[in-house]
C-alpha cells in the first residue's frame, strides 16, 4: 500500500510540473520572446492582417484596435460539396460582423449576417452562422473545388464606419 501511494504522488508530482510548464514561453538565454508565436489549427490560416478600410485616425492605439485576426480552415468536412471554416480571433472594439463575400472565377457571393444564420438553420449552400454562432464557414458545390479568388468579411460599427478584411484563397 505504501509503495502505491508513493507512485501516485510521483505521478501526481510529475503531472503537476507537466502542467505548470504548459503555456510559459521562454528562450534558453531567459529573455522572453518579443512576440510570441502563434500556432495555427490548420495550414490555411492567415496571421494579423491590417484592415483594407481604415478608420480615420492617427492615434496607433486606434490603429491596433482596428486590426482583424480571422482564421480559414480548409481541412476536409465530413460532406458531399465543398466547404471551409472560419473564426473570427480579433474584430476591434464596437465592431459587428456585418457581411461576407466571396468574389471569384463564377458568381460573386454576398451574403449579411443575418442570412448567414438563415442559412445556418437550414442547411444550405453559401456562408453560414449556426444558431449559437458556434460553428461558421461558407459551403459550395463540388464544381467550386480548385477555383481561386478572393474572401472578405466586412465589420462595420454604429455609426457607420466600417473594417474590411480580406484574402485570396484557392478552394479545395
Amino acid at each position: 500500500m505504501n509503495r502505491h501511494a508513493w507512485l501516485l504522488s510521483c505521478t501526481l508530482i510529475a503531472g503537476m510540473l507537466i502542467l505548470s510548464a504548459c503555456g510559459q514561453n521562454t528562450t534558453l538565454t531567459g529573455e522572453t520572446p518579443e512576440q510570441p508565436a502563434a500556432t495555427a489549427p490548420s495550414t490555411e490560416t492567415s496571421p494579423t492582417t491590417e484592415p483594407v478600410h481604415k478608420p480615420d485616425t492617427t492615434d496607433d492605439q486606434k490603429t491596433e484596435d482596428s486590426q482583424v485576426l480571422v482564421v480559414l480552415d480548409q481541412t476536409e468536412m465530413p460532406i458531399e460539396s465543398g466547404g471551409l471554416t472560419f473564426s473570427f480571433k480579433k474584430i476591434p472594439e464596437g465592431y459587428a460582423l456585418s457581411e461576407m463575400q466571396w468574389k471569384g472565377e463564377r458568381e460573386a457571393i454576398v451574403t449579411t449576417y443575418e442570412q448567414a444564420r438563415e442559412n445556418g438553420a437550414s442547411g444550405g449552400e453559401g456562408f453560414y452562422i449556426s444558431g449559437d454562432g458556434q460553428f461558421s464557414g461558407f459551403l459550395y458545390p463540388n464544381i467550386q473545388k480548385g477555383e481561386a479568388g478572393e474572401i472578405s468579411f466586412l465589420f462595420a460599427n454604429d455609426v457607420g464606419q466600417e473594417v474590411t478584411w480580406s484574402k485570396e484563397i484557392t478552394l479545395q
